[in-house]
């Protein structure tokens, strides 16, 4: 959710609820724009997606049918209440060549996994160049699979070290420092929040440690290469979790958990999404407390490992996928494009609170403003790292969760060798 979700950090947290509530409405609404299936009027493009909490998408759906001189209507179909249900939902309709659905809302660790299934139309040409104009590098990585473009990017997330600047005269650079901080503060304000809980939030820390080290999962061979670093990721885990400062909750903690904790003026340190902020400023107006904690909230990039090599962020975000069944393609794909324009990605971060795509965006005044914090998030999506691009991904982040946890029970080297050998059964398809 990617920000994060309950099964998949980065772009769904601040959505999934919205979707119950406005989802039948949004799709009639839309709809009454104009859905002939007639040969000679629109064609209708249904988008499989969560509804904005703002209505941002909604609004862009609707725009973009009227422009497109009656080639197309968009209309949206709400996705389910979690990233889990709503991949499950995605699966059974592309593996059955459902052709209901022309658009999808993809979460980044689905590309690989629709790719290889052959469920996606691969977006070349002048299309491909349209959809990566101006684009994050990171944010094209996501929708790639193989150096082939089989998404359009629509948002982008990463996390960042987020801390009490009255309790914290200068924010910590290292995993280290972060911890021996914290640990110079009472236990009672000096807390460090993180997803430790068995979901896809406590594969995030731990890919985003393991990419500070310098390592990865697997390589493009679809073969792990678990080693040195991912050691030192296991143990800088543990050490937070035993360090005497990790939140009680840990072990069940995901971001939100987290945020309500920093929120209520018990911890120091938090890593976390960008929502957060604008939560905080949300909830500062009905509590005094928070309204102090969100008053001293400083941001900070996302700790390192060694000395000068920046720490790296796993990315969130979602993308739009056009399906290999869809009854229209082309019109479809120019659905997409219109949809993920400059304009609506800054309609996105300053209304939705999901970082934009686009590079440009974050020297825009009107995102700026809703984005104090728009030139660090800048340069750690610079930094950031994509979560293990194979079509086992769903084996492989359940693997991660099983063996290294709970957290402050991790044995650094025999936990990651047991998870190497795991993972080599899994991904020659056998089980662990």
């Amino acid at each position: 959710m990617s920000q994060a979700s309950a099964s998949s950090p980065g772009s769904r947290v601040v959505r999934i609820a919205a979707a119950i509530a406005l989802g039948g409405l949004c799709a009639l609404w839309i709809a009454a724009c104009g859905s002939s299936g007639a040969a000679s009027g629109p064609v209708p493009i249904v988008y499989y997606s969560p509804i904005d909490s703002n209505g941002t998408n909604v609004k862009a759906a609707a725009t973009c049918s009227k422009q497109s001189g009656g080639s197309y209507t968009i209309s949206i179909t709400p996705e389910a209440n979690s990233s889990d249900a709503s991949r499950q939902l995605a699966v059974q309709r592309l593996a059955a060549h459902d052709s209901d659905y022309s658009l999808l809302n993809m979460d980044t660790i689905w590309t690989a996994e629709f790719a290889a299934a052959g469920w996606l139309k691969p977006i070349t040409g002048a299309a491909r160049l349209q959809a990566l104009q101006g684009v994050l590098p990171i944010a094209a990585q996501s929708a790639e699979y193989k150096g082939t473009l089989y998404a359009v990017p629509l948002n982008t997330n990463a996390q960042l070290l987020w801390y009490r600047k009255d309790l914290v005269k200068t924010p910590p650079t290292m995993w280290a420092q972060l911890i021996s901080d914290a640990q110079k503060l009472p236990a009672s304000d000096g807390l460090i929040e993180e997803q430790g809980q068995q979901y896809e939030g406590y594969t995030v820390w731990f890919n985003s440690v393991l990419a500070s080290a310098g390592g990865q999962v697997v390589n493009a061979q679809d073969q792990p290469v678990l080693g040195k670093p991912a050691v030192e990721a296991a143990t800088i885990i543990h050490d937070v979790a035993t360090s005497g400062r990790a939140d009680p909750s840990l072990s069940t903690d995901q971001e939100d958990q987290g945020r309500l904790a920093f929120e209520a003026g018990k911890a120091a340190f938090m890593l976390n999404w960008p929502y957060v902020y604008a939560a905080g400023r949300t909830d500062a107006a009905t509590s005094a407390t928070t309204k102090h904690v969100w008053q001293n909230m400083g941001w900070a990039p996302y700790p390192s490992v060694y000395p000068g090599v920046p720490g790296k962020s796993s990315v969130g975000g979602a993308n739009i996928g056009v399906s290999a069944y869809s009854k229209y393609p082309k019109q479809a794909l120019a659905a997409a494009l219109c949809m993920t324009r400059y304009y609506w990605e800054n309609q996105e971060a300053i209304n939705e609170g999901l970082p934009p795509v686009t590079i440009a965006s974050y020297t825009n005044p009107a995102v700026v403003k809703s984005y104090p914090f728009a030139a660090v998030l800048l340069k750690q999506l610079e930094h950031a790292t994509n979560r293990p691009e194979t079509p086992y991904y769903s084996d492989v982040t359940l693997a991660i969760q099983q063996t290294l946890h709970p957290p402050a029970a991790i044995k650094p080297v025999s936990d990651i060798n047991s998870l190497r050998s795991c993972l080599t059964t899994l991904l020659k398809g056998g089980l662990c």
